[in-house]
């Protein structure tokens, strides 16, 4: 098959889930194709573009490229297509002048858009898109609804994972639990994610400490630093750490809160249930990993999360911003103890059927070249010689 040249957008200051995902695609992409990714100079994104990814050329100003000569250009976040529509649509009207076929611009939205942007002003930047891709069915019918794009562009681009790797690098549940000092009889319950509001640490840590005062087999578990920079997370952070310390002994002592690990993900064979407690989340790629590790997992009922967390199979539904919702959920759950085993296959299952990486990459190059085959083709040079 002819390589196709793609160009990924990513100009984010941080580093967080989102870009290690797009540098994942971009990465398994560039095995087959010609492959460009455009960060910020001096960003973690590019120095780890610099470090580990050979195949990928890696730019850092706009100005520099011919996006004229590019099959398809992904952008990563509706910043890029702020930032950039006026380049883009300019490519393309170039293209066409030129009579080359016009690269096709889609957005990957990989966070949750909530309000509309119908109005005029995001209207003009969006006309330049071909398609919007997003992780979920829930963001699909967001982005219907808030977009000023058509729904037959809005398409669902699953994220994935790669089972393969996920289950070489978990340890056992009784390596991880020697490793964490958490005693082998114990009921883990917590999350492997950043100390933040949005992500419903105080939520969760509510929750679980308020049963603990009754069940004393129950453990908390919190993997996971402070949002990066954000000093609202690191007061909260702070403010979790005091609350620690003013425990009774006997339950600060099954309360284990430890910021961040090194390659965390191996540890989730640790845990008995998994919790996301985010707000509202486009689509968290730790559900997958802890339905990877057969985990039955409880998550908000909100953003992308019901796609994968299905009540009484695979785990259960919360209300978001309600510790008491959560402490309900974890009551039914401790109750369906005996079912724990089968709700941990089917999400292995589902993960395996619909998530796994190389099928969720396969489908997005048909995606892809479909998009690409179906362009305007050129039109002939009617000039006279």
């Amino acid at each position: 098959m002819t390589k196709l040249r793609l160009l990924h957008v990513y100009q984010s200051p941080s580093f967080s889930g989102a870009e290690s995902y797009a540098l994942e695609v971009a990465a398994h992409q560039a095995q087959s194709h010609d492959v460009t990714f455009l960060a910020k100079v001096d960003s973690p994104l590019f120095s780890r573009l610099a470090r580990n990814t050979k195949n990928i050329k890696s730019e850092t100003q706009i100005k520099n490229l011919d996006l004229g000569l590019f099959d398809m250009i992904i952008l990563h976040s509706t910043q890029e297509l702020r930032h950039h529509w006026l380049r883009l649509a300019l490519a393309k009207f170039k293209s066409k002048l030129q009579r080359r076929r016009p690269p096709i611009v889609a957005l990957y939205t990989h966070i949750w858009i909530s309000h509309s942007k119908r109005d005029p002003l995001h209207a003009i930047p969006y006309s330049v898109l071909d398609q919007v891709w997003c992780g979920s069915l829930k963001a699909r019918d967001a982005l219907v609804k808030f977009l000023p794009i058509r729904a037959a562009r809005i398409e669902v681009v699953r994220y994935g994972r790669d089972m393969a790797i996920l289950t070489r690098d978990f340890l056992s549940k009784r390596e991880a639990r020697e490793h964490l000092k958490i005693p082998s009889e114990a009921i883990v319950i917590g999350t492997l994610a950043r100390v933040d509001k949005g992500k419903g640490s105080r939520e969760l840590f509510d929750a679980v400490t308020d049963l603990m005062q009754s069940r004393g087999d129950v453990h908390l578990l919190m993997i996971g630093p402070p949002t990066d920079g954000d000093p609202a997370a690191a007061k909260l952070d702070a403010e979790l750490d005091v609350e620690i310390s003013h425990l009774t002994p006997a339950i600060r002592s099954r309360v284990h809160k430890l910021g961040r690990l090194e390659n965390g993900t191996r540890f989730l064979t640790a845990f008995d249930l998994f919790v996301l407690a985010t707000y509202k989340e486009n689509f968290a790629l730790t559900l997958l990993e802890a339905m990877c590790a057969e985990i039955p997992c409880l998550a908000t009922d909100s953003g992308g999360s019901p796609d994968i967390v299905r009540p009484h199979a695979t785990g259960w539904l919360f209300l978001p911003e309600s510790a008491a919702s959560l402490r309900e959920n974890l009551l039914v759950a401790l109750d369906q103890r005996p079912k724990w085993s089968e709700f941990g296959g089917n999400g292995r299952k589902l993960v395996t059927n619909d998530y796994d990486f190389q099928t969720v990459m396969a489908k997005l190059e048909h995606l892809m070249r479909a998009l690409v085959d179906r362009r305007a083709p050129v039109e002939p040079n009617l000039e006279l010689s």
